[in-house]
Formats: structure tokens, sequence, C-alpha cells
């Protein structure tokens, strides 16, 4: 075997913006034909990660799901006769969206010179009439956000695009006007209309993709949309932040503190949950009720709705 394949990092992480790619041309230089490639892939010393590129399996190893997703992106656009435009999710991936609902599982990239575009196995193909500008990230070129932002909303259910509108307009790496800017050219795309509901879902008070979706969700099931990032005070001094107010109900409902950024990643500690409990039992004194609503249950639409629907939170008159 080449020297420079294999031998484990201990205890290292890896970077997926400079994780090295190894092409077929590369290591056939090495000394290592395609037979011995295919023997190192059998064996497991390296994974084949896009047509002719390869990671050693011990980086490989050190990157999650969103790294491995980032790495096979490099890894397809290295060996491209042309450059690619990437955009769609897998822009919002390079950009460092927040993607709910499962990665791409091929790279997005826009094209103008084929009717309808033309997919493959490791490329999924967007039609474009013309290519937009586009910023550099690891040396790939990528659509820029607010157009990233745009073409997710009209390819994605509301699910998936609020999150990432919201952390954008959170972190002000973009503006409403320039996303309405984005959006107002496209506006016959055939859904239009859901990438405009994103738009007037998208706030930069939601601090978490469940608390975007959770916005979503009390959209979809019709109900008056409740204030966010309040201030209440307590009984035994200083305030609570609360998610959500349906003021005349005194009804907070709070994104679940320890599932806000996934079922995995945020967890609170235990002087964390006692703090929480509290100061819900001080709110609870006052007469505010509560509803805490997991992944699980904001994720299924149904779910989410069974448990608003035993609350008195006000719905939209729509006359």
């Amino acid at each position: 075997m080449p020297r420079g394949i294999g031998g484990a990092r201990h205890g290292a992480v890896m970077d997926p913006a400079t994780t090295t790619l190894l092409t077929t041309a590369q290591l056939t230089r090495r000394g290592c034909d395609r037979n011995a490639q295919h023997r190192l892939v059998e064996s497991g010393r390296l994974a084949r990660i896009a047509p002719a590129v390869f990671v050693e399996m011990d980086d490989w190893n050190l990157l999650d799901d969103r790294g491995r997703a980032v790495v096979r992106t490099r890894g397809v656009a290295l060996t491209r006769p042309r450059p690619l435009v990437v955009s769609h999710l897998t822009a919002a991936l390079l950009h460092g969206l927040p993607i709910v609902g499962g990665l791409p599982p091929r790279v997005d990239s826009l094209r103008s010179d084929v009717s309808g575009g033309r997919s493959e196995a490791s490329i999924r193909a967007h039609r474009s009439g013309s290519l937009p500008a586009t910023v550099e990230i690891m040396g790939i070129q990528v659509t820029a956000l607010p157009r990233t932002l745009i073409d997710v909303a009209l390819t994605s259910p509301l699910v998936v695009a609020v999150p990432m509108l919201d952390h954008s307009l959170h972190t002000a790496s973009c503006t409403l006007d320039e996303l309405r800017d984005e959006w107002a050219p496209r506006r016959t795309h055939p859904s239009a209309r859901r990438a405009g509901a994103g738009l007037d879902l998208a706030t930069p008070l939601s601090e978490s993709p469940l608390e975007s979706i959770l916005q979503v969700r009390l959209f979809e099931g019709g109900w008056v949309r409740p204030r966010q990032q309040v201030r209440l005070p307590l009984l035994r001094g200083g305030n609570a932040f609360v998610d959500c107010l349906f003021d005349d109900q005194r009804l907070v409902v709070e994104a679940d503190g320890r599932f806000k950024y996934g079922p995995v990643a945020g967890l609170l500690t235990g002087d964390e949950l006692w703090r929480e409990k509290q100061r819900e039992d001080d709110l609870r004194e006052q007469g505010f009720d509560f509803r805490r609503p997991t992944w699980d249950r904001v994720w299924r639409r149904a779910a989410f709705e069974s448990m608003m629907q035993g609350t008195r939170a006000p719905r939209v008159d729509r006359g």
C-alpha cells in the first residue's frame, strides 16, 4: 500500500473542508493501480465518495453525516470537466444552513445548456435559463445565499425552507428585502405561493430549527401567530423569556429546551433542567398554561395538531 494511505489519527476531529481527497490519477501516480484501488476499497482502507475520488477510511470515520455530505460534494466537483454551479439543498449545505428532513443524496447543480437539466448518479441537475452570480466556497462555485434560499423555498416543504430562512435572518446573513427581491422575478413558478408563505413566516426571532418548524405547524393548522421571545416577569424576581405566547389565553408554547437543535445536540444538563422547571412553576403560579412540543411531535403534523386541539389558542378568521 502506498505511503500515506491508512494509519489512525487518534482523537482527531476531521474538518470536511480540508479532508484530503485522492483521485484515481493521483493514486496511480503513487503506484496504486486500479486493481489495487479496488482492493483497498474492498478491504475498508479507502472510501469511494464519488466517481474516481476516494478518502482514507480513517478520515471518513471521523466525519459526521453532514461532514460526509460536504466531502462528497467536493469529490464530485473535483473531477468535473467543467466547474459545477452548486445550488439548492447542496448549496445550503455549503453555506452552513440548518437542513432538516435529510441531507441531499446527490449534488444539486444548475445547468443552462440542457433542456430540463440532465441528472447523473451523483448529480441532480436543475434547469436555469441563465446562471446566476455565485460565491466560492471550498473552491466550489455556489449560488449566493439569497438565491440559494429562494431555490430551496421553491422546491422544498415549508418545514425545510423556513428554518434556513430564519437562521439567515437571525444571523443577519441576509435581509428579508434581499430575499423578496430574489423571489419577485420568480412569481410565475408553480411553487411561488408556497415560497411567498415561507417569506411571510420568516423571522429573526426563531432561535433554533425546532422553533422555526413550530411556527410552520401553527401556520399550517390555521392558528393565529403568537408573539415570540416574550419577556415575562417572575414572582421570585428576574424575568423569563418564552418562545411563543398567546397573550389572551395566557398560553406558552415552548420548543422543548432539551431538543431545540435536534434529539442529540443541545441537550441540557441536570441543573439547567431544574432551572427550567422552577421557571415554569413560577409562571404556572401566575396562571400561564404550557405546551412543550419535542422534535418528534412537531415533525409529525398530526401529532402537533392533536396537542394543540386541547388548548384555547385562537384560529385565524378566514371569513
